[in-house]
């Protein structure tokens, strides 16, 4: 017995429950129970954090472009930065950025921020509700959708990748839970779920992947793709594949995820798609849950079947290859981790309804509480931006010189002053030609050879952190004059032609 693998095993209760049986929903009884109370506050937590300020880098170039695609149409060409005008560019979350813009102009900056509320509450709403259908115990799905959600910590932002995620769920609805509303009507779901999730983030190609590794694995299992459920999973599959070449660019769009990986070089400088540091926060919740993962495959009341490892593994593979999947790979794995430890029933609730009804009271006016605040305050948060020394360049030098600023604060001159100031380069490192990004490596590391790039491109003022390199330079160089100063940023103008 004790040389048996896994997959051979006797687990306490048998197998998994099935992916194509009907798994129990407590919700159906329509009695209000502890499971609502934790649906709740899984909603309010993803509420709470998609309300803060907006302050991500990427966001704000993302919100430029909406704009500029409400007032010119699509971009199809660089249009913030000198270093690169006229570089193609495939806007590729255009969908969220016109979203983001037209909540912007319609109802202002607070609109946005309801949005990423909206998109955090359903992401954890729906994370817990899996959890929940699965493994039928309450607070083991309170456990395990926790753990799974903590790896959010990565990319819980405004960004479109939280969008990306929402999509990535609905997903494992539709697969993973045959017998709910979008696992009845998956051959509709899907194309129409792919389109969207395509048109707003390079990650739906991991929602295909996941879907062709399910397919691949029950067919190991004994269940081909041409009969049953997976027949039906297949075709809308298929179709979803064939909508999503239909969009602005064409296979352009499709082939970007794939082109930006070729830039291997570029991606291992930044740090979203460096391995995990098991050290930071992000890496510990990675690490919590692989530990989760091995403890359901090795002690789980059921045993997993050789479609989920066709599915998890490579997946896990990927979270421990990049830090961005840090927060897709426990998701997918989720539903597996769930059925491991399922109950053969859930335990009925015995808390009075009036109870958690009140309950729900005060976490709906909580909610409502959050939002009212937000409402009343400033919504961009610029704290990690130069915005004094941006005040001081504009006062002085004016706008429309060559500036250079580290990628990060590029975004926030794009959404602040863009058309009558462009950037030498911001975060789009799937656009910008290789010369010119590692141009911009040599000066943020003020290696040799900063001064002649600096002349070659013709830069005239520079926002720049203090106590950096390429700053201890510029101080000692006669090209250069400091003209500005304060706690964290400094300017300097150019002496010479």
């Amino acid at each position: 017995m004790a040389g048996m693998t896994t997959l051979e095993r006797p687990a306490g209760s048998g197998s998994a429950p099935a992916l194509d049986a009907p798994a129990a929903d407590t919700a159906r009884s329509g009695r209000l129970g502890l499971d609502s109370v934790f649906t709740a506050l899984f909603g309010i937590f993803g509420w709470a954090v998609g309300l803060a300020k907006l302050s991500d880098n990427s966001f704000l170039w993302h919100l430029r472009t909406g704009e500029y695609i409400l007032d010119h149409g699509i971009p199809h060409h660089d249009v913030f930065s000198y270093t690169a005008p006229g570089t193609k560019w495939i806007a590729q979350s255009w969908l969220a950025e016109v979203a983001y813009a037209g909540l912007y102009r319609s109802v202002g900056a607070v609109g946005i921020r309801f949005l990423v509320a909206a998109v955090g509450a359903g992401i954890g709403i729906l994370t817990y509700r899996l959890a929940l259908r699965l493994v039928r115990d309450r607070m083991v799905a309170c456990g395990l959708a926790a753990a799974a959600l903590a790896g959010m910590y990565t990319v819980w932002s405004e960004r479109p990748l939280l969008i990306g995620v929402l999509f990535l769920l609905v997903l494992l609805w539709v697969v993973e839970v045959p017998d709910c509303i979008v696992g009845r009507h998956a051959i509709v779901v899907l194309p129409v779920l792919m389109w969207l999730w395509a048109n707003t983030h390079g990650t739906y190609q991991l929602g295909f992947a996941y879907l062709g590794l399910h397919l691949l694995g029950r067919w190991v299992d004994g269940a081909p793709p041409w009969s049953g459920r997976e027949r039906q999973l297949l075709a809308g599959g298929a179709l979803a594949f064939a909508v999503v070449f239909v969009n602005p660019y064409g296979i352009e769009l499709v082939t970007f995820p794939i082109n930006l990986l070729s830039r291997g070089e570029i991606l291992s400088h930044i740090v979203e798609w460096k391995s995990p540091e098991f050290r930071q926060a992000y890496g510990i919740a990675l690490a919590l849950w692989l530990c989760i993962y091995a403890f359901a495959l090795a002690r789980g009341r059921h045993r997993v079947t050789r479609r989920d490892l066709v599915v998890t593994l490579p997946m896990l593979f990927l979270a421990l290859w990049a830090v961005r999947n840090v927060a897709i790979a426990p998701l997918i794995c989720l539903p597996v981790v769930a059925r491991a430890f399922a109950r053969d029933e859930e335990r009925a609730s015995d808390t009075s309804p009036r109870i958690v009804a009140a309950a729900l009271a005060v976490i709906v006016f909580a909610a409502f509480l959050m939002g009212l605040e937000a409402t009343q305050e400033a919504p961009f948060d610029e704290a990690n931006f130069p915005v004094k020394a941006l005040d001081y360049v504009q006062r002085h030098q004016g706008l429309g010189t060559r500036l250079l600023t580290n990628d990060a604060a590029a975004g926030y001159v794009i959404l602040r002053d863009y058309p009558q100031q462009k950037v030498f380069i911001d975060d789009r490192y799937d656009m910008y030609p290789t010369a010119v990004i590692s141009d911009y490596f040599t000066l943020a590391s003020g290696r040799p050879g900063w001064n002649r790039i600096l002349d070659r491109y013709r830069v005239e003022t520079i926002v720049w952190k203090r106590d950096t390199p390429l700053a201890a330079l510029l101080d000692e160089s006669s090209g250069w004059k400091h003209v500005y100063r304060d706690a964290v940023n400094a300017v300097w103008v150019r002496t010479s032609p």
